[in-house]
């Protein structure tokens, strides 16, 4: 662990979980917040768009002066229930400054209030437009971003439609039904996530959809045919067995898969660029995306 590793996790454990319990969640996710605003350092890079499909706002970021080699699509976590924050986009700005890329960010409807059945259909539309763009397409996500990201490409894979030329993700979640029996194992050492409140949060994004069904719990999907898939994940974070999971079946069913495990990490570390493990995961995200962008 690094020194600065070991400072970020004993600061975690001082404030109170992510989703420590239903009722802390359902109290925060009452008061309304919006969505962080593009950073200056990014809107100097980039020519910034807003637009909307069916109404979800999208943000596109265009670099300045240079066409664009890649789409990159991102879908941001927070357990469904929580806007885009500034760590996403110190995320984004990583991935997307060395590559020229043109960046898409949707700002889709947050549970309680809304659900994934009417966000859905407004990303899969996202996704075929930039499909159809003639630019390799990368699609990655974090956290609950990352079972976005992960349906996106199930269901282009289902619908034949183009897949993209890689997945990135960030301590995805892979199962919503958050069962695993190493979860209780790690729990205590997490020193960000907390089982109870995330179960509250899944059964409210899923509505009356189950949440074993793929695109909530992508472990479940045979995960065959699908394009390369990069997993990065500390393992401090609850969600990491499951990563685990997903990725040896991934391997298993043929699909080009990896998975990047950070013994001491927590969840979403590479939104701290200040982390010496964050900047290693980064870095290698970044070639695939130079290695998909070039062929």
């Amino acid at each position: 662990m690094s020194l600065v590793m070991r400072v970020v996790v004993q600061a975690l454990r001082l404030r109170p979980r992510h989703l420590a319990s239903a009722d802390a969640i359902a109290a925060e996710v009452a008061r309304d917040r919006p969505d962080a605003e593009v950073p200056r350092a990014l809107r100097r890079a980039y020519d910034v768009r807003r637009s909307s499909v069916e109404g979800m706002p999208v943000v596109t970021l265009t670099p300045k002066g240079v066409h664009p080699v890649g789409e990159l699509l991102y879908t941001h976590g927070g357990a469904y229930v929580r806007p885009l924050i500034t760590r996403h986009w110190h995320i984004i700005a990583s991935l997307g400054l060395t590559t020229p890329l043109r960046v898409t960010v949707p700002l889709y409807a947050l549970a309680p209030e809304h659900t994934g059945d009417e966000t859905y259909p407004k990303l899969h539309m996202l996704y075929d437009s930039l499909a159809e763009s003639g630019l390799p397409v990368i699609v990655a996500g974090d956290s609950a971003g990352g079972a976005l990201a992960m349906a996106l490409t199930i269901r282009a894979r289902d619908e034949h439609c183009p897949l993209p030329g890689a997945v990135l993700l960030f301590s995805p979640c892979a199962d919503a039904t958050l069962t695993n029996p190493e979860i209780p194992v790690i729990e205590p050492r997490d020193p960000m996530l907390g089982s109870e409140g995330a179960r509250w949060a899944m059964r409210r994004w899923a509505k009356d959809r189950p949440l074993q069904h793929p695109w909530l719990s992508p472990v479940n999907d045979s995960l065959r045919e699908l394009p390369w898939i990069c997993v990065f994940h500390g393992e401090r974070d609850l969600l990491c067995p499951d990563a685990r999971r997903m990725i040896a079946k991934a391997k298993a069913a043929g699909t080009d898969a990896e998975i990047h495990l950070f013994p001491d990490a927590f969840h979403v570390f590479v939104g701290l660029p200040q982390l010496p493990e964050s900047r290693a995961a980064l870095a290698h995200a970044r070639g695939i995306i130079e290695t998909v962008t070039a062929t």
